[in-house]
């Protein structure tokens, strides 16, 4: 989601800011959908190259889905819980992951409820917050010197500018991810159904958990163990669905 930014004399510095991280996804050939457990193994390949174990070839029932969304929701709500955000979102859709892998139905709306608010604040840990505030103050700043400021002055625009600026992309960012994602994965948790799941592109959702798990901005060894949570994550989910 990238934001230009008018240029409407000095109290506009002219620059494009980018609001999110950049989810590196290869295009597939027209029409074609991976399958979701496909683009979750390709989402949870080690930094190194190394990749995420083998999974069953056949189909794996949608429960593990259920599992697999649960046990996510507990790392998310625990990385909450340790930087000082609301963990009952995350609890409350584990707990309606549970209802659904044990068969018990639950309608899309209700799924579309409890999922808003949980992807509102995974998408807020995510956000790269002071990567785009830094941008932004620089961009501004560097504007303001173009145009006669002094240095002092220019400095405290950049601030004042990147405030305004990050709070306003991360709002945006946070929210429209949230909705859209939120009305994707109801139909596909509501029905049950694989392709409508895959159609939802969990491929980016992981990366989204990731750097919501490990911070924005993490080191390697952070992110790798994030990922490595993951895949145990996902293996288990797949056996309890098998057994």
């Amino acid at each position: 989601m990238i934001f230009p930014v008018p240029d409407s004399g000095p109290s506009s510095p002219e620059a494009v800011l980018t609001t999110e991280p950049t989810i590196h996804l290869d295009a597939p050939e027209a029409g074609a959908v991976p399958s979701w457990l496909d683009q979750v193994r390709d989402a949870l390949t080690l930094p190194d190259g190394h990749e995420a174990p083998a999974y069953p070839s056949a189909e794996v029932p949608f429960t593990a889905v259920h599992h697999w969304h649960g046990a996510a929701a507990t790392l998310i709500g625990q990385a909450a819980a340790r930087r000082g955000a609301d963990a009952a979102p995350h609890d409350a859709l584990r707990v309606l992951h549970a209802r659904a892998a044990a068969g018990e139905p639950v309608g899309e709306e209700v799924w579309a409820d409890a999922l808003r608010p949980a992807l509102r604040e995974t998408y807020r840990l995510a956000y790269p917050r002071e990567q785009v505030w830094s941008r932004a103050a620089s961009a501004a700043s560097s504007f303001a010197r173009t145009r006669g400021w002094t240095d002092d002055d220019a400095e405290q625009y950049g601030e004042t500018y990147a405030r305004m600026n990050t709070d306003v992309s991360e709002r945006v960012h946070v929210d429209a991810n949230a909705v859209a994602n939120a009305a994707a994965y109801a139909v596909a948790f509501a029905t049950g159904d694989a392709g409508e799941y895959a159609r939802a592109w969990p491929f980016a959702l992981v990366q989204v958990w990731a750097a919501a798990c490990a911070g924005p901005g993490a080191d390697e060894s952070a992110t790798r163990e994030v990922r490595a949570r993951l895949q145990d994550c996902l293996a288990e989910a797949i056996r309890l669905a098998t057994v």
